[in-house]
């Protein structure tokens, strides 16, 4: 179970992060500099997906349910709960406008 959903939360991740790109550039806030969102969005995505992917997982060891994850839809459904709330929450940040606060002395 956990090898085989590791490496398709991998797989997953890369390509999202090769796709994020275009896409933070185009949802970020006009006056977040472009790169800072990219960085921002990637860090807080990855940051959130492998908390829960981590507790998730652990869930559903605790629970015995880990050879349910050996079928598709499961796998699936796993997959969902780790990268869409991980997704809303990049996003968000990635939304929000640079912080205008002087640095501190």
């Amino acid at each position: 179970m956990q090898n085989g959903t590791f490496v398709a939360f991998l797989m997953v991740w890369i390509a999202f992060f090769i796709l994020a790109v275009p896409l933070v550039r185009r949802m970020r806030h006009p006056d977040q500099r472009p790169f800072a969102a990219y960085l921002i969005f990637v860090s807080l995505f990855t940051l959130v997906a492998g908390i829960l992917f981590a507790l998730l997982s652990w869930l559903v060891v605790a629970l015995g349910l880990s050879q349910a994850l050996e079928r598709l839809l499961p796998a699936i459904v796993f997959l969902l709960l780790v990268f869409v709330p991980a997704f809303l929450v990049a996003k968000w940040q990635a939304k929000k406008p640079r912080w205008r606060r002087p640095p501190p002395p």
